[in-house]
């Protein structure tokens, strides 16, 4: 799964975020396959009241889930994977869906995956394995909306305040990127659209991959087939 698609390390001591409508609680791994986090939580903030803040207790390795169309728009590659025409905007896993996706990312020494959201505008997520080797929670609290949505009222273009109260780690603690080499010439050609669009740095994924480490390695492409047809 690395040679073919690539992997996505985030160091220990990053902070990723969770946010939730009521106080977060930890359920165990037998009833809760996956930790769903960000890197901001402007990007996975849907009226939540409460953030939990979650602490990488180890180096983690990730499974690069996302594919790229022909004007180089990153998307989901998680219909590809499955076989499934999954409508990524309506889409709720079962529980035995997330254990198939679990086994398998296990048995290829992942710790989850990175992946586009349900609303594939690059929005990041990061599905974490449930398992304490992993992560800690460090605490949750109310959520503070320090940021704002870019707007072009007016025809005057408000560039997106980040804030300064959840820190998105690749800025203080470079994430690692090791892809097959069919993704450079899109994730190039990404970031030049993102260079030259007027709301720039708009999304996690263009300020993390401007601040990471970016290495490219040989592989024809062997697509991967997950078999949650039965599930």
């Amino acid at each position: 799964m690395r040679e073919f698609y690539g992997e996505v390390i985030i160091k220990k001591d990053s902070i990723l975020y969770h946010t939730s409508n009521d106080l977060f609680s930890l359920k165990s791994e037998k009833d809760y396959h996956f930790l769903f986090c960000t890197f901001h939580p402007s990007e996975w903030y849907y009226g939540e009241e409460y953030i939990t803040f979650i602490t990488l207790k180890k180096d983690i390795s990730l499974f690069f889930m996302i594919e790229f169309n022909n004007n180089s728009v990153p998307f989901s590659c998680l219909s590809k994977i499955t076989n499934n025409n999954i409508h990524l905007l309506k889409i709720t896993h079962t529980k035995s869906q997330l254990l198939y996706y679990s086994n398998e990312l296990k048995n290829n020494n992942f710790d989850g995956w990175f992946n586009s959201n349900v609303i594939d505008k690059t929005f990041i997520e990061v599905g974490l394995i449930n398992d304490k080797n992993i992560f800690e929670i460090l605490k949750t609290e109310k959520i503070k909306k320090d940021w704002c949505r870019h707007n072009n009222a007016n025809n005057i273009v408000t560039q997106k305040k980040w804030g300064l109260k959840y820190k998105i780690c690749s800025i203080e603690i470079p994430v690692i990127f090791r892809l097959n080499k069919r993704y450079k010439e899109h994730i190039e050609k990404y970031l030049e659209n993102a260079i030259n669009n007027k709301f720039y740095l708009k999304y996690v994924f263009q300020i993390l991959l401007i601040n990471s480490e970016l290495y490219y390695h040989d592989g024809d492409l062997k697509y991967i087939y997950w078999n949650i047809t039965n599930f």
